[in-house]
């Protein structure tokens, strides 16, 4: 027999607030997209800063790396900062990023896809082909957004929002 623990009460109760607090800046991103992209950008400067402060500090400390990986450490992290201090200083070019990677990410699943359509013989025909087009979909709408940059800041702010209203929910209905 097995027996059945809920958690605290404050624990419960915590991933309610939480959830709610989720699903609540859902519906800011979608009101107030210019300052979400914003934080966005601010987040993607500081990881591209403690990425580059984490590898200075390995590499100017970790004597058991080799030297060429030391100093490969001590590159990538001066350049972290640059890049960070560079997206703090143009956050334009940060959100542009942002757009560009999601474009990028999307054009190689959507490349993957294809691939695995094609070369994928035990799958079934049906799947095969779904697997082209949606891959096909999804290098088309890459391209799409390299050229208007402007709907690939939409889809971000749908993507994140639909995060944080599903996370939310999961949040709360835990919680119960």
């Amino acid at each position: 027999m097995t027996t059945k623990t809920a958690a605290p009460g404050w624990l419960r109760a915590l991933r309610i607030i939480f959830g709610l607090i989720a699903i609540v800046a859902a519906f800011y991103v979608l009101t107030r997209p210019a300052l979400a992209v914003y934080t966005l950008t601010l987040l993607l400067a500081f990881a591209m800063m403690m990425i580059g402060v984490s590898r200075l500090v390995r590499g100017l400390t970790h004597q058991l790396l080799s030297s060429a990986h030391r100093t490969l450490d001590v590159i990538v992290g001066i350049l972290g900062l640059i890049l960070g201090f560079a997206v703090l200083t143009f956050p334009l070019m940060g959100a542009l990023t942002l757009i560009f990677l999601l474009a990028f990410a999307t054009m190689l699943y959507g490349f993957e896809s294809i691939a695995i359509g094609a070369i994928a013989k035990r799958l079934p025909n049906w799947v095969r082909g779904a697997l082209v087009v949606f891959g096909l979909l999804g290098v088309i709408f890459a391209f799409i957004v390299y050229a208007e940059p402007a709907i690939g800041l939409f889809t971000l702010m749908i993507f994140l929002s639909a995060s944080l209203m599903v996370h939310g929910f999961e949040s709360i209905v835990s919680a119960i």
